[in-house]
C-alpha cells in the first residue's frame, strides 16, 4: 500500500481504536460507555466518539479518538464540535 492510506483503511483503524478505548474503560469499571456510532449519530456527528450514557466518566468528558500520524489537528476538530471546552478531550 502506498504511503497515502485509503479512506476505508483509516476508517477501520479509527473504529478499532475506538473499540479498544471503550473496552479499556469497561475493564476499569465504566460499564456504561459505548462508541457513539452505536449510540447516537448526533453525538458522532458532533466529533464525540465515546458516549457515556450514565455520566460515569470524570468531569463529564467528551472523548474524540484519533489514531493517526502526524498529530491530529486539535483546533480544527474542536471547531467542529459544540461540546463544552472544559470537557472535550482528544486521545
Amino acid at each position: 500500500m502506498s504511503r497515502k492510506r485509503s479512506g476505508s483503511y483509516n476508517r477501520t483503524r479509527g473504529i478499532r481504536a475506538e473499540q479498544k478505548v471503550v473496552n479499556e474503560l469497561k475493564a476499569l469499571g465504566f460499564d456504561k460507555v459505548m462508541s457513539s456510532r452505536q449510540g447516537s449519530k448526533a453525538t458522532d456527528d458532533n466529533k464525540i466518539d465515546i458516549l457515556d450514557t450514565e455520566n460515569q466518566l470524570p468531569f463529564g468528558m467528551n472523548i474524540q479518538i484519533k489514531h493517526q500520524i502526524p498529530y491530529p489537528q486539535y483546533f480544527k476538530i474542536r471547531e467542529q464540535s459544540t461540546a463544552p471546552n472544559e470537557s472535550f478531550v482528544i486521545l
